[in-house]
């Protein structure tokens, strides 16, 4: 009957020590670069609203990232992801983000390219990244973590001066925006 007992003595170990399975990963970040794009924009975005307060013009990549062309539903992906649970998180904070989006959509074009950059860069990191790990049935703290690192944080630390004044609850209702209207989904 063999040994099962290990020890180490006099040893000086660099990482973790792991005696089975290891499933933990690493997320290395950098939120310390900003986009000039934002600033630029944030500062077209004053002078806009400044100068015309009737603006109705929208572009095309706001236009499209905006359209309601829901035809399951955001409480319907999330129950065929199995995020039953989120259901009235994710509404309150949809339209939360919502409310605050065509507040400032109306008053400046800037305004839109600006959401039109944000809201592209999360449903590419949410198709790339995310989407990936829904695929493979990886457990939801994982990518609810992943979803914290690669998204909220990136997106918070971009914002730079943050104009519109988006906090982490505002990024969350981006995500579940981009889910009502079609852009991403929680289950394969």
């Amino acid at each position: 009957m063999p040994n099962n007992e290990t020890s180490i003595q006099d040893s000086s170990i660099g990482g973790k020590v792991v005696g089975r399975d290891d499933y933990s990963f690493i997320i290395n970040t950098n939120y310390e670069q900003r986009s000039k794009y934002l600033e630029n924009l944030y500062e077209k975005v004053q002078k806009e609203i400044s100068e015309n307060k009737e603006l109705r013009e929208f572009c095309e990549d706001f236009d499209y990232l905006s359209s309601d062309k829901d035809v399951i539903g955001l409480e319907e992906k999330l129950k065929n992801g199995k995020r039953e649970n989120l259901i009235d998180w994710a509404k309150e904070t949809k339209e939360r983000f919502h409310k605050k989006l065509f507040k400032y959509a109306q008053l400046s074009l800037s305004a839109q390219q600006i959401n039109a950059y944000i809201l592209s860069n999360i449903k590419r990191t949410f198709i790339e990244e995310v989407y990936v790990l829904i695929c493979n049935n990886t457990p939801q703290e994982q990518i609810n973590t992943l979803i914290t690192e690669r998204i909220v944080k990136p997106v918070k630390a971009e914002l730079g001066i943050n104009l519109f004044q988006y906090n982490d609850v505002d990024i969350q209702g981006m995500i579940y925006f981009l889910t009502g209207n079609c852009h991403i989904k929680w289950s394969k």
